[in-house]
C-alpha cells in the first residue's frame, strides 16, 4: 500500500488501513489485512474514504466516503472478514456521525454521535433508529444540528400536527441558542420557522418569518410559499 493512512487493530491482530491516493480524482482504497501482513480484503472506491475501521474481534470492517459523482459517494460500507465480502453499501441515513462501531453480537454497524448516543443499521444496511436519531437532533444543543433535523421532518409525508409543533418550538429553541447571531443561519432558521407555522395553518405567523427570511437573504428560496400564504390569508 503506497500511503498507508488511518490504521485500526483489532484484538485479534488483525488490522485496516486506507490508501487516499492524494490524486485529482475522487477515490481510495480501503483493505484489511491479517496479523502477518496478508490482505484479507481491499476495496478500492471512486470516492474520497472520511472514515473508517474494524471490529473489536475481527469480524466486520467499514469505511464511509465524502461525496462524488459516482455510485460510491456518500455511502457507509460494512465488510464481512470471516467471509471475505462486502455485505452492504448504503446510503448513510443517519448522516455522517462523529464515528462508527459495530456490536459483533447483533451484527449491527452503530453510527455514533457526541452528546446524543449511537443509532443502528442492522446487517442488511436498514437504518432501525431514524425516529429516535430525529428526536436525539431535535433535542441537540447545537442549532445547525436542531435547524436541518427540523427541516428534514418537515419534509416528510404524513407529518402530524403535534409532531409540527415539536418542530416548531426545536426551531425556536434553535433561534435562541445562537442560530439568531449568524447570519448564515438565521435565514434558514426563519424559513424553516415559518415552514413548521404554514404547516400547522397559521399562516400569518408564516408569512411574518417569510418576510424576515426574504430581507436577510432574497434566495433562501421562500418568495412562492409566501405569495401563497399570502393568497390563503386573504381568502380566509
Amino acid at each position: 500500500m503506497p500511503r498507508p493512512n488511518d490504521g485500526w487493530v483489532c484484538d485479534t491482530g488483525a488490522f485496516s488501513l486506507i490508501d487516499r491516493h492524494f490524486g485529482d480524482s475522487l477515490s481510495g482504497t480501503f483493505s484489511v489485512f491479517d496479523p502477518t501482513g496478508a490482505v484479507i480484503l481491499s476495496r478500492e472506491l471512486t470516492a474520497n474514504i472520511l472514515t473508517s475501521g474494524i471490529s473489536r474481534h475481527g469480524k466486520y470492517a467499514f469505511c464511509a466516503t465524502a461525496n462524488s459523482p459516482t455510485d460510491h459517494g456518500n455511502k457507509v460500507f460494512l465488510f464481512d472478514l470471516v467471509n471475505r465480502i462486502e455485505t452492504y453499501c448504503v446510503s448513510p441515513e443517519a448522516g455522517w456521525p462523529d464515528s462508527y462501531e459495530v456490536d459483533e453480537g447483533t451484527e449491527e454497524l452503530m453510527a455514533v454521535f457526541a452528546e446524543m448516543g449511537s443509532f443502528r443499521y442492522d446487517i442488511d444496511g436498514r437504518f432501525l433508529d431514524a425516529d429516535r436519531l430525529g428526536n436525539a437532533k431535535l433535542n441537540s444543543s447545537r442549532y445547525d444540528r436542531i435547524i436541518l433535523a427540523a427541516e428534514s421532518l418537515l419534509g416528510e409525508v404524513g407529518l402530524t400536527d403535534e409532531r409540527a409543533r415539536e418542530v416548531l418550538a426545536a426551531v425556536q429553541r434553535a433561534r435562541s441558542l445562537g442560530a439568531d447571531e449568524n447570519p448564515a443561519w438565521k435565514p434558514t432558521a426563519l424559513k424553516v420557522q415559518g415552514l413548521a407555522h404554514e404547516q400547522l395553518g397559521q399562516y400569518p405567523e408564516a408569512a411574518r418569518v417569510y418576510e424576515e427570511a426574504l430581507a436577510l437573504n432574497p434566495k433562501i428560496g421562500v418568495k412562492r410559499r409566501l405569495a401563497a400564504v399570502s393568497k390563503l390569508m386573504k381568502a380566509e
